[in-house]
């Protein structure tokens, strides 16, 4: 049986320059996004200036160019170390003060980036030894995947979505394929941590499968892991979905502005306006500049509202109002993925935005003055968080 594992030694300068070269590589297709942050970063510099051990890392020569010799190496684990040693050689960050714990190497490297470094610590990064898993070569990918997963097991565990992203699928390559268009950084939708740990690409794959199957309850993985398993080879070739999805994208970017901005950059609205842009294609509607002004006086209100007013209405069209936007933040608020509450949101929205109630932008603006005044007397400021921007992370929307 042939030996799995070998050990060996290499410096930083060698390591470094195989992965300058691009003979040393990070394989996506079961790594997961980088998730250290400076303080990680930092610190593993300062390791291996007080010349103490890091672990381990994990690297397989996975092709050989047969004229040359010249093979391509993987790193199965230890990505974000390699990625932060190169990066500091790159002058990409500072050793920050407030991140070293040791006092010597705070008084002689503090806040310096690597080229700010005297030469003998330069030359004590260039040597350090960096301990080198070897797997062997005939080792298959999937068996390397499975051992990634594994060597993660522990610090930082994969969540659900990385662990997924471990799988060669048409649709995982298609949602990740949308994760990256600019209308996600232009609505803010995603904080970096979102993006580090791959709650971007999950989104989009809720997206594909609402473009794909209309609204449905989504509260736990199993939907999400049966496309990725059904859809492994082939999913959306003609791209029908992603021009679907792409006209509804034009759709928001139409109603996006500084009064919106706030909320569309919450998942559940975003879902909500693009289940509102995929009906509107299905029944050939045009988005119109009426629909956009209702959407923003609705946004207007929506944002001074607050469940704890007690307002007596003489109008019963203000009351049944202000309970449609009651009721539409309760299912922005909890259990944002159940098929009741995304069907509650399109609902009240469509019939706020698209419908034929002509005296929507009245009340909404009548019921805005309503929610000041009653946050006047109640010392509410209107700019209080609400516990729909406290969502867990891991919520697909």
């Amino acid at each position: 049986m042939p030996q799995l594992f070998s050990r060996n030694i290499e410096s930083v300068r060698s390591v470094i320059s195989q992965f300058n070269e691009e003979r040393l590589i990070i394989d996506p297709s079961y790594q997961r996004r980088k998730v250290w942050l400076p303080p990680d970063k930092v610190r593993l510099i300062e390791t291996i200036l007080l010349d103490l051990v890091m672990p381990e890392v994990f690297f397989w020569p996975a092709e050989t160019e047969p004229e040359t010799g010249n093979s391509v190496t993987h790193i199965v684990d230890g990505q974000q170390r390699i990625t932060s040693i190169v990066e500091f050689i790159n002058n990409g960050f500072p050793l920050a003060n407030k991140h070293l714990l040791d006092e010597s190497i705070k008084t002689r490297c503090g806040n310096k980036t690597f080229s700010e470094l005297n030469d003998k610590d330069k030359i004590k990064i260039w040597d350090y030894e960096v301990s080198i898993v070897i797997i062997n070569r005939d080792f298959d990918k999937n068996s390397i995947r499975q051992m990634f997963s594994r060597l993660n097991l522990t610090n930082y565990s994969l969540n659900a979505q990385e662990k997924l992203n471990s799988k060669d699928s048409a649709f995982g390559d298609a949602a990740e394929a949308l994760s990256v268009l600019d209308f996600w950084k232009e609505s803010r939708l995603f904080s970096p941590a979102d993006v580090r740990r791959m709650q971007d690409i999950r989104y989009c794959c809720s997206i594909y499968i609402l473009a794909n199957e209309g609204v449905i309850d989504q509260t736990g993985d199993k939907k999400i892991n049966d496309y990725y398993t059904d859809y492994a080879d082939v999913f959306d070739n003609d791209k029908a979905l992603y021009a679907k999805i792409e006209n509804a994208m034009d759709k928001i970017n139409r109603i996006r502005d500084k009064s919106t901005q706030s909320f569309i950059s919450k998942k559940a609205q975003m879902y909500t306006l693009f289940c509102m842009a995929f009906d509107m294609r299905d029944k050939e509607l045009i988005l119109l500049s009426e629909h956009i002004e209702r959407f923003k006086i609705f946004v207007k209100a929506y944002n001074c509202f607050r469940n704890e007013y007690e307002i007596v209405f003489s109008n019963e069209q203000l009351r049944k109002t202000n309970e449609e936007i009651k009721k539409y933040k309760l299912a922005s608020s909890e259990g944002i993925n159940k098929l009741a509450n995304r069907m509650i949101r399109l609902e009240i929205l469509w019939k706020i935005c698209i419908g034929n109630n002509n005296d929507v932008i009245r009340l909404m603006e009548e019921l805005e003055v309503l929610y000041r005044k009653q946050a006047e007397t109640n010392k509410i400021t209107s700019d209080a968080f609400d516990s729909e921007d406290l969502v867990d992370i891991n919520d697909t929307e």
